[in-house]
């Protein structure tokens, strides 16, 4: 759980978000998101796990988050699969989740009805800084590998991942971390919620499926699953839950999220240019999505920044005026 302050408010903010922007979107769309509030059992195994779900008692009634210990024949008929050694359980009822894949396509969709233009596989090779391109500042020319340039009175970068090294823009302080997860089919639970323990995390997807995840690994750009990754999540699969050992196992995947030096994400506007920054969620980026989403449409309309988004402002790793090796006009401090 993130420490009391500004950033843990933006994520339960962004939280409390979710159910209104699914309901608006699929309104708009017709198309569902599957979204669940059930909450998340926090597992322990050893003592030492025991003292991690003390810890994380005190740490959510500190900031108004509920949680509750549940007896183990509760968790037995929810978790039917989970293994005897489990010693104790946490509900935490704050937790949510939401398919990240449906609501991405859900959100394209609603993009393509309010008639906004969207390209796939496009390569920039460079952003282009126009002096003069508008009343309070210059332009962006979009430069894009095979095709004609494309200009625009603003850009947003979120590029996740991939964000630190755009060619024309600050070399901001963004590295890939891998994560890898598979996919379980067929599994029958009452339970719809996620469930986690220290080494891993299981949730449910669709009506059978079943999600664990995920490694954390510094790999660079190489985002593909391992032998070595993919073992670390059978091996808390069958630690956890040992009644899934003849479940079929579905899909493996590897991601890269964008991580910063702080552990916060960059929001808000390069100083003095017309980009917009909005990416080094990490681990938190489809729980910020909506948040994000509002505060970058707040800053662009000339709004001050939230409180929520104190502390999280790209400027914190940007000084000016000095010249970097690229000619940016900033030199970054990582």
């Amino acid at each position: 759980m993130p420490k009391p302050g500004p950033f843990l408010e933006a994520c339960r903010a962004s939280r409390d978000l979710w159910p209104a922007w699914i309901a608006e979107l699929s309104a708009e769309t017709g198309l569902s998101i599957e979204y669940d509030a059930s909450g998340t059992l926090l597992v322990a195994h050893e003592a030492d796990e025991e003292a991690h779900l003390d810890k994380v008692a005190h740490a959510a009634a500190a900031v108004g988050e509920a949680a509750e210990e549940i007896h183990h024949d509760r968790f037995r008929e929810w978790v039917p699969d989970a293994s005897p050694g489990i010693r104790r359980v946490l509900r935490l009822l704050g937790d949510h989740r939401v398919d990240n894949v449906q609501a991405c396509a859900v959100l394209a969709a609603a993009a393509l009805a309010a008639g906004v233009t969207l390209n796939y596989d496009v390569d920039v090779e460079r952003i282009e800084l126009l002096d003069g391109g508008g009343a309070e500042g210059p332009g962006v020319r979009i430069h894009v590998r095979g095709g004609a340039p494309r200009e625009a009175d603003h850009l947003v970068l979120a590029t996740g991942a991939w964000s630190g090294r755009i060619p024309g823009l600050p070399l901001l302080p963004v590295r890939p971390v891998r994560g890898q997860a598979l996919l379980l089919q067929g599994v029958e639970w009452p339970w719809r919620g996620c469930l986690r323990s220290r080494h891993g995390y299981a949730v449910r997807r669709g009506a059978t499926g079943l999600l664990i995840g995920a490694t954390v690994e510094e790999a660079g750009l190489l985002a593909q699953p391992t032998v070595a990754g993919i073992a670390s999540l059978l091996a808390f699969t069958r630690h956890t839950l040992p009644g899934l050992d003849a479940t079929r196992l579905d899909t493996l995947w590897a991601g890269l999220r964008p991580a910063t030096p702080d552990g916060l994400p960059l929001i808000g506007r390069l100083p003095g240019q017309p980009v917009w920054i909005a990416t080094g969620h990490f681990r938190n980026g489809i729980l910020l999505a909506p948040w994000t989403a509002r505060e970058i449409a707040r800053q662009m309309t000339g709004q001050e920044p939230s409180g929520e988004a104190a502390g999280l402002s790209p400027s914190r790793f940007i000084n000016l005026p000095m010249e970097s090796e690229a000619g940016s006009g900033y030199t970054v401090h990582s």
